[in-house]
C-alpha cells in the first residue's frame, strides 16, 4: 500500500515556493521525491511523475492513499488516468485518506532535517491551530449500517494491540517507536449484538479515528478525508471522561484505538483488558491538529 503527496514547501525558487511530489510505500521500503515548478503542477504532469514511479517499482501497488484535501481532485484524476492507462494496476485502489501515517512521518522528518539545509529556505511562520469545532459546528449523524448500541472508553496494553495485529479484521497504524508493552493506549469499544455485520459494514471505509469535539460535546467518528460524523451527544455526567480521553491520545501523539465486541458472545467487557470477543480492531492515529492548519 501507497501514499503520496503533492504541496508546496518551505523552499523559494525565483521568487516562488518549490512543489515537490512525495510517495512512500506504507513501510517506507520505496520511496520517491520529485522537485516541481509551481507552473508545472496540474494533473497531467504530476500523472507523468506518478507513473514513473510506478514503472520502477518492483512491487505492484493495491492500494494508494492521500491525506490533502486541496489535492484531492488533482491526485485522483492523476491517480486514475494511471489505473486506467495501465493495464497491470487496473484493479488500484484509490483512497482519498487522513490515514497516511508513514507519508506524515517521513514529511515531517524533512521539514525539520532537509528543508531547513537547502538553499532558497524560508522557515515557516509558527501557526495556531485551529480547533476542529471552529471549522465544523454541525455535524451527520452515523449512517444506519454504521450504526451501534453503546460504546465505553477504555484501555489496551501495547502488548496486546502487537498481539492482535493481523488477526481481526480493520486496520492497525504502526505504534510509535519506543512505546513499552506494558504502557496502556486509550481507546473506545464499541458494543453491538451484530458485531459482525458491523465489522463488515466499517471495513469497507476508512475508519480514521474517534474523538470528542468538547465544544460543542459531541463524539466524532472520522472517515476517510474529509467525512466525520456524530455518534452521541455526551451527557453533563460523561464529559470529564470523555475530556480524558482527548487528553489521553494528544499525550501519546494522537495514537488510539477502535475495537468492536460482541456483547451477546463475548459477556460483559473489560475495559482494562477489552481483548476477548472482539471482531474488529482499528489503531488509529488523530491528525486533526495538523489537518487544521
Amino acid at each position: 500500500e501507497w501514499e503520496v503527496d503533492c504541496f508546496s514547501r518551505p523552499v523559494m525558487r525565483d521568487g516562488k515556493k518549490m512543489w515537490e511530489l512525495l510517495l512512500a510505500d506504507e513501510n517506507a521500503v520505496y520511496r520517491r521525491v520529485a522537485q516541481m515548478k509551481p507552473t508545472r503542477v496540474n494533473s497531467v504532469v504530476v500523472g507523468k511523475v506518478l507513473k514513473i514511479f510506478f514503472e520502477e517499482s518492483q512491487v505492484k501497488p493495491t492500494h494508494i492513499r492521500f491525506f490533502r484535501k486541496v489535492m484531492k481532485n488533482m491526485l485522483t484524476v492523476a491517480l486514475n488516468n494511471i489505473r486506467d492507462s495501465m493495464p497491470q494496476y487496473s484493479e488500484l485502489k484509490v483512497l482519498p485518506s487522513r490515514n497516511c501515517h508513514m507519508l506524515r512521518q517521513w514529511l515531517g522528518y524533512r521539514e525539520r532535517e532537509v528543508y531547513p539545509t537547502m538553499e532558497g529556505f524560508s522557515a515557516i511562520t509558527a501557526r495556531k491551530g485551529i480547533q476542529q469545532s471552529m471549522i465544523q459546528m454541525s455535524y451527520d449523524v452515523l449512517p444506519t449500517r454504521m450504526n451501534f448500541n453503546k460504546y465505553i472508553l477504555g484501555a489496551m496494553k501495547v502488548s496486546a494491540l502487537r498481539a492482535l495485529r493481523g488477526k481481526l479484521l480493520g486496520k492497525m497504524c504502526p505504534l510509535p517507536a519506543g512505546m513499552d508493552d506494558e504502557e496502556k493506549v486509550i481507546g473506545v469499544l464499541i458494543l453491538s449484538p451484530k458485531s459482525k455485520s458491523l465489522v463488515n459494514q466499517w471495513k469497507s471505509e476508512e475508519v480514521c479515528g474517534v474523538r470528542y469535539d468538547s465544544e460543542n460535546a459531541k463524539m466524532l467518528l472520522d472517515l476517510g478525508i474529509d467525512t466525520t460524523h456524530m455518534f452521541e451527544t455526551v451527557p453533563p455526567e460523561y464529559r470529564e471522561e470523555c475530556l480524558k480521553f482527548e487528553k489521553g491520545k494528544k499525550d501519546q501523539g494522537g495514537i488510539h484505538w477502535v475495537g468492536v465486541q460482541d456483547t451477546i458472545t463475548a459477556g460483559a467487557p473489560d475495559p482494562d483488558d477489552p481483548t476477548g470477543g472482539l471482531e474488529g480492531l482499528w489503531l488509529c492515529m488523530d491528525h486533526t491538529d495538523e489537518d487544521a492548519v
